[in-house]
């Protein structure tokens, strides 16, 4: 998965940009047709917002959250965006037909 990472306002740590990194990885876990993702940071009138943008196969997921804290931040956009990957993963294993059995004439 590509992730890129843009920050407004201010540099962004390596050390954040690897605990992003690490948490945006462990979204392919809820579904598994990640291509890429873009995570825009910035700091506005002391507090803290992050944007989340996921490409997946046939689908954008998006994500916003804005705290005091930059932990706060991240945890709050990272379960955004592993619900509404759990909620397409489920779209897709249900949209499958049900198969149709026709009994054989005597």
């Amino acid at each position: 998965m590509d992730i890129q990472i843009t920050s407004r306002h201010e540099k962004a740590s390596t050390s954040l940009q690897e605990t992003i990194t690490d948490e945006i990885n462990k979204l392919e876990k809820f579904y598994d047709k990640i291509t890429s993702c873009h995570v825009i940071l910035d700091h506005e009138r002391g507090q803290e917002i992050m944007e989340v943008i996921v490409n997946c196969a046939g689908h954008t997921v998006t994500a916003t959250a804005k705290e005091d804290n930059m932990g706060k931040v991240i945890d709050e956009v990272v379960s955004k965006v592993e619900r509404q990957l759990k909620k397409i993963s489920e779209k897709v294993k249900e949209h499958k037909g049900k198969k149709i059995e026709i009994e054989p004439e005597e």
